[in-house]
Parts: structure tokens; sequence; C-alpha cells
């Protein structure tokens, strides 16, 4: 089934439960962020086209009203409703991003985002729960979160881990994946199947024991090779010899996507599964008297192992835990699949960057900049849902994710002719002219069009749509073309 699939327009439906303690502020939003997803790569001005439009965005992200999280109220509720809808379980993708603005010198309240404390390395940071069906189309934010760090101490290695040590995990930037998912448990709608999937970087202990807490399903790829209750794990005491010593279930193939250094492939995985006690790790100060954290915890283990990459590839080597059932090759290998598609909020956050141009962006302020990251976000996902969604679901008739004037002013761009009359062209063929006007030149070879390619060709597009849908109201209205 579609999974919120109004109209590419999709502007004022989402923010019309927005609440900025002002109705001419709500207003503003809506038009301001039309006018950007319109054109999601021009820079404010450009984007809103006149002065006074300029004028009126500035003064929405400079308005205290305007908080983050109002922002993004309406969004995570529609989210909500489309994670309901889907008809299947709703992966939410844990991540964080780091935007650099130290190239605008005059920009204020930003934190290091680097090792040092240089003005060069200063930017924010935003920790993204981003709901995906199983099939890979993003539904939307569950939880984010902005903030600049301090200033970065001056210390050695050892003073850091130390100091570390002590420090409750309320008092860390590791609590963001703790406060992201209490938020994933806290939005859910009530009966719909959540699981929240993480790389190595939230394979902490306080992870797994509030996981526990809150009831919430999660798979996560492991950072360090754990002790284990060695009475509760087949007599093991690391988690990589409860796998060594597992029987191999089969294999599968992964999509790996590509990067700046790798390229996409086909990998082949060897798949094992073990049933595993997890050791607490040994706690100083504040974490030693910390409630759960002298429990062990049970999970269960997947190796994900590649057997013969490529000459000159790493190797795929996954260690993932997770709270769920997996009993046999078939539900493990679901898992690892589920666990594949993490690389889409990556993808989301490549979007901001590349096709959103974010950093460029000259506020002048970080809590400006959190209200513009904020509101681009939520244009980034709805508008990588198009593309993901014509991969899942191609046959769908494009009307129900395009409006008719876009579907129109498509074709004219593409064919010179308006589209012929008879049933809606599918999602897959609209999609596919749309990556013509951005640049895809739909070689045997080429895939589908990406997101990059679909961007570059909306923003093309619109004005072609902006000219029909006036031409088409002065038909309406009686005056001659």
């Amino acid at each position: 089934m579609a999974t919120g699939t109004e109209s590419v327009e999709w502007v004022t439906q989402e923010f019309s439960r927005a609440d900025l303690r002002d109705t001419r502020l709500d207003r503003r939003l809506a038009k301001t962020a039309e006018q950007l997803a319109k054109s999601p790569a021009s820079p404010i001005n450009e984007a809103c086209g006149t002065w006074a439009s300029t004028q009126a965005a500035y003064r929405l992200f400079n308005n205290p009203k305007a908080s983050p999280a109002r922002i993004l109220k309406p969004h995570w509720e529609a989210t909500a409703q489309r994670m309901a809808g889907c008809g299947d379980t709703a992966l939410v993708m844990q991540d964080t991003v780091f935007f650099s603005y130290g190239k605008h010198v005059k920009t204020r309240g930003l934190g290091p985002i680097g090792k040092s404390n240089a003005a060069h390395d200063r930017g924010l940071i935003m920790h993204n729960a981003l709901a995906f069906t199983t099939a890979g189309v993003p539904l939307g934010i569950v939880s984010q979160n902005i903030w600049a760090r301090g200033e970065i101490p001056e210390e050695d290695y050892q003073e850091k881990i130390e100091r570390l040590q002590v420090t409750a995990i309320e008092e860390k930037e590791s609590s963001k994946w703790l406060i992201a998912l209490q938020e994933t448990v806290q939005r859910t709608p009530a009966g719909a199947p959540v699981v929240t999937v993480a790389d190595r970087e939230s394979d902490f202990f306080e992870f797994l024991t509030h996981a526990k807490e809150l009831r919430a399903k999660y798979l996560i790829r492991a950072r360090t090779d754990r002790k284990l209750v060695a009475e509760d794990s087949a007599g093991c005491a690391r988690m990589l010899e409860a796998l060594g010593d597992a029987p191999a279930l089969g294999t599968m193939t992964v999509e790996v996507p590509g990067n700046g250094s790798r390229k996409e492939r086909i990998a082949s995985i060897e798949v094992r599964i073990a049933e595993v006690t997890i050791q607490p790790p040994p706690r100083r100060g504040a974490h030693a008297k910390a409630s759960g954290l002298s429990e062990p915890v049970a999970v269960t283990l997947i190796g994900a192992t590649e057997q013969s990459p490529p000459a000159g590839s790493e190797a795929i080597s996954w260690v993932l835990l997770t709270n769920l059932p997996v009993k046999d090759f078939k539900s493990a290998q679901e898992k690892v699949q589920w666990y594949g598609k993490r690389w889409g909020i990556e993808i989301w956050h490549k979007v901001l960057k590349s096709g959103c141009k974010v950093e460029d962006c000259m506020l002048e302020e970080a809590e400006r900049l959190k209200r513009y990251l904020t509101l681009f976000s939520i244009i980034g996902v709805r508008l990588m849902h198009v593309a993901y969604l014509a991969r899942a679901q191609p046959e769908l008739a494009a009307t129900e994710v395009f409006s008719v004037e876009e579907v129109e002013a498509l074709h004219i761009r593409v064919t010179k002719a308006l589209p012929p009359a008879g049933p809606a062209p599918t999602l897959r063929e609209v999609v596919r002219m749309l990556g013509k006007l951005g640049g895809h030149l739909g070689r045997k070879g080429d895939g589908e069009p990406g997101v990059t390619v679909l961007w570059r060709g909306w923003t093309s597009l619109y004005g072609t749509v902006e000219t029909l849908r006036a031409y088409k109201h002065s038909l309406g209205s009686g005056h001659s073309s």
C-alpha cells in the first residue's frame, strides 16, 4: 500500500496543524516551507523570489516562537500516522550528522565539530531518528535534536577516559541515543511494530538497559567484543567466540551502496546466530550507583560476514545485537536486510548537504540555523520519499504522488506535449522523466534515478508548473491566453 502518497505539494497538509503560538507565523511557516521546497538548492532570497517574502522568511527563522520542536511537531505527528498506515514494521534509523559553518566566520553560537576548537572546524550537530518502511521508503522524522558542543577541554587521552568514566550518561553526548529512543517509544502509534536500527556508536550498555526498561525493540551493530556470562552463553566468554562456535545457517546477498571510497556492489554474506547474555561493564563514579547497570542483558547475536570481497575492498563484517526473536536463517536474513536499510539515513544526510546545500546558509546565528535545519530536514524527507517510493511501488499511479499540473508540466518539458488521454502514467514513468530532466541518461546500466538528479529535475520543473497553473487560472477566469 502507499505510505503517505499525497502530492509532492504536501507542505500545506504537513504543516496544517503547526502551532507557533501566532496564526500569522503559522501561515508564514507553511509559505516559507513551500517556497524552499520548490527550489531546495537555492539560497533563501532566490527561493523566496521577492524581497518581502525573503524578509518574512528571515523573521521566521529569527523568531523564538518558531522553535525547532514546534516546527517539527506537525511533521512527527504526520509521520506517526504514516507509520501506523504502512501495514508493516517501521524501521527507525538513528544516526548523527555534523554541519560545518566554520567558513561563515560571523556566525555566532557554533561549537567544535572536530577534534579541536579551531575556528574553521565549527558548526552544529544533529541527531535524528528517521522512520522507514522495510522496503526502504522514508516515512518521516520521529526524533531530532540539534546542538552546539561546548569547547573541547585541554586534556590528554588518559585524562579524557578518566573524566568520561565518572560522568553520568545524562551529561554525555551519547545520551542523544537514549533521548531518541525515548521519543521514538513515546511517539509510536499504539500497536504499530517499530524497531530501532543503529550503527556501532549506539553500542553502549546504557542503551541496552534503557531499551529493556522501555520494552523497545532494537537492532544495532556491535562496537566491541563484549564479555559474556559464560554459563548463560553456551560456555563462551566473548561474543566473537560465541559466533565462531555457532554453525553457519546459510548465505544471502546484501546491496552495498557506493561512497567516496567504496564502489557499489552486491555482497555475499554468511550468517550465524547465537543467544548470549552480556556482562555489565565495570563502573565508576556516578555510573556505579545507576539503577539497572549492574544486571546482565540477554541478546541474540547475528554474525554477517562477507566471504569473498572484491580485490581491494574491505569485507562486510557485521556483528548485530538484537532483542528480537531470531530462531532460524529466514529470521536472521530478515534482520540483516533491515540493517542494510540503515544506509538510507546516511543518504538523507547527504541529500541535506549536497542536494539542499544547507551548509551554505548564512543566517549568522546558531538558533536561526537550528530552525532552518529543522525545516529543511522535513523538506528533505518528503522529496527523498518520492525517489524511494518509485522503487518500492513503481506501478502506483503517478497522480497518487504528483499533482495533475506537475505531471502535465513534466510531459510538456520532456515530450513537448501534454500527456495522452487515458489512465495516469505510473510513478516509475514520471520519476524517470523527472530524472531525465535532471540529467539522468537512462541507459541500460544506469539504474533508477537517484535523489540528487531528481532534485535537479524538480528544481528545473517548477517554473513550468507555475506557468501552467497560471495559464489554467487565466482560462478559468475568462481571460484570453
